[in-house]
């Protein structure tokens, strides 16, 4: 397929956004089958140009309305790619593989990573603003998010030349080592929260060590990685990189597909427990990226005012949908009204906004469902005797502004350990608050739950950084500091919230298998 054949524009903007071909037969992803000249496509919305409906072999008739979550209305329609289609995009990608893409030297496919960053980079208001649009983040943290991406495609891009494998000694005529080796086509099913960034966090891992890779977008969040699909295309060979979209069930049928060789998918824990149980019919490897309901312990002996703007970070950024947010506050009692407080007055300060207004510092959630949710579980913990502290002002969880799916940030102090609100993901800004006594009652307390991704501690005592970052039953623990994450450093979870490694050296174990080989350069000795 040759590069993007017309500008999309945004129905709001009238702006390109991306651009979308006319299918000739399979036209399902990338523009596999997609003619080479694009024609005028209308929004089923509004009626003008927009984000068009593709349709094609494997693509169902009628298409999933997109939302914009800062106003609730649909922006454009994408179709459900359906049992042949998914069949179909497979055998494409199983066929580039094993005609291409495994053979392709590591030199040549880290220059073509480093094209792919390129690529985002030139791209970046683009998808920035399809992710604001799409997922309703603020245009700076879009941005953000955009580059961070560019900045893993080149980590891995240094990473497909990086040695692996062992030479062992063995005896005279004997050549003995391991090596690994890709596993194939690789499925990557990404979540609504980092539409774009995720999914590139498993693309280009995949990529870098010789696998071809069908990504599935969440079924609310599908346009920046359409987008990003179609782009690499002018820099990748055919079908090394195609997307399938749609929700549950298409991520079912690429669990079940023979030819996939592994899967790595990001979303809740409930969904993750699915994959693997589909995944191990067929003995197929998975790499699970799930939920948490992180802790973070604040001593008196902190630094309360860093520590008091890093809690409001981790609870409210990405307007709390984080699988690694930090939601449940355990705070020294001898400190807790002070901090609490700090802690009140600096989420108050945040604006509620529409995403593409600067000064935004939270945007919507992405659903009406997901919006209700956070209210409901805050209303179950004020129920059962919680003080539940609002926004100055704001007497609702929900923030109403234009039919959008806002919520306002929510602290939730002394609810029973028994109630969503402690013990749940929420993925909105709600954060659960309990005091202790004691170091060892603390440390129950950031244990008193399944999951086990990220943790957080926050003392000047230099014996407590130690004993609580060895004791802390999480993936990532953060002291003194909350949220640092780099594409040089592998991060998992423990627990509930999965396994498998993902950016940093180490996730070359989740895309690649070990093989050992002996060489008998005298056969028969």
């Amino acid at each position: 397929m040759t590069a993007p054949e017309r500008p999309v524009l945004d129905p709001a903007t009238g702006s390109a956004v991306t651009g979308v071909p006319d299918s000739d037969g399979p036209g399902v992803v990338r523009g596999v089958g997609m003619a080479a000249a694009g024609r005028r496509v209308l929004d089923p919305v509004t009626g003008r140009d927009g984000l068009g409906v593709v349709r094609g072999v494997g693509m169902a008739a009628a298409g999933r309305p997109i939302l914009d979550p800062a106003t609730g209305r649909a922006v454009t329609r994408v179709p459900d790619t359906d049992g042949p289609g998914v069949a179909d995009a497979v055998a494409r990608a199983d066929a580039a593989f094993r005609g291409v893409w495994a053979d392709t030297s590591p030199a040549h496919r880290s220059g073509l990573l480093r094209e792919l960053g390129n690529l985002l980079r030139d791209d970046r208001d683009e998808l920035a603003a399809l992710e604001r649009r799409n997922a309703g983040k603020p245009t700076a943290r879009a941005v953000g998010e955009v580059d961070f991406a560019a900045r893993v495609v080149d980590w891995f891009a240094a990473a497909a030349r990086y040695p692996v494998g062992e030479t062992h000694p063995t005896g005279p005529g004997m050549r003995t080592y391991t090596d690994r080796v890709p596993v194939g086509v690789c499925a990557a099913i990404s979540p609504n929260n980092y539409p774009l960034l995720l999914a590139v966090w498993k693309i280009a891992a995949a990529l870098a060590y010789g696998n071809t890779v069908v990504v599935k977008p969440a079924p609310e969040t599908p346009l920046s990685i359409r987008r990003l699909v179609d782009r690499a295309a002018e820099v990748l060979p055919e079908d090394v990189l195609t997307a399938v979209y749609g929700g549950a069930e298409t991520g079912r049928l690429l669990c079940d597909h023979p030819a996939v060789g592994m899967i790595s998918f990001t979303g809740s824990t409930t969904a993750g427990r699915e994959v693997a149980r589909r995944c191990a019919d067929g003995l197929k490897p998975v790499s699970l990226e799930l939920g948490g309901k992180s802790p973070v312990v604040v001593f008196r002996d902190a630094d309360l005012d860093a520590a008091a703007r890093a809690v409001v970070t981790g609870f409210t950024g990405n307007t709390g949908q984080m699988c690694v947010a930090g939601t449940r506050l355990i705070v020294d009692r001898a400190v807790h009204d002070e901090f609490v407080g700090r802690v009140a007055e600096l989420a108050a300060a945040l604006r509620v906004g529409p995403p593409e207004e600067p000064g935004t510092d939270l945007g919507p959630l992405i659903s009406r469902a997901a919006a209700d949710r956070a209210a409901e579980v805050v209303e179950e913990a004020a129920a059962r005797g919680a003080e539940v502290i609002l926004p100055p002002g704001c007497s609702e969880v929900r923030h109403d502004l234009d039919g959008g799916f806002f919520v306002n940030p929510v602290i939730v102090d002394d609810a029973p350990h028994d109630v969503r609100a402690w013990r749940e993901e929420i993925f909105g800004p709600v954060l659960s608050v309990a005091s202790f006594d004691t170091d060892p009652e603390a440390l129950a307390l950031a244990h008193d739950t399944a999951y086990g991704l990220s943790a957080s501690v926050w003392t000047s005592d230099a014996d407590r950084v130690e004993r609580f970052s060895r004791a802390l039953r999480a993936g990532m623990v953060w002291v003194n500091t909350w949220g640092d994450t780099e594409e040089t450093v592998s991060v998992s979870g423990l627990g509930q919230s999965g396994y498998g490694r993902e950016l940093g050296i180490h996730a070359v174990e989740g895309y690649t298998r070990p093989r050992a080989v002996w060489v008998a350069h005298r056969p028969g000795r």
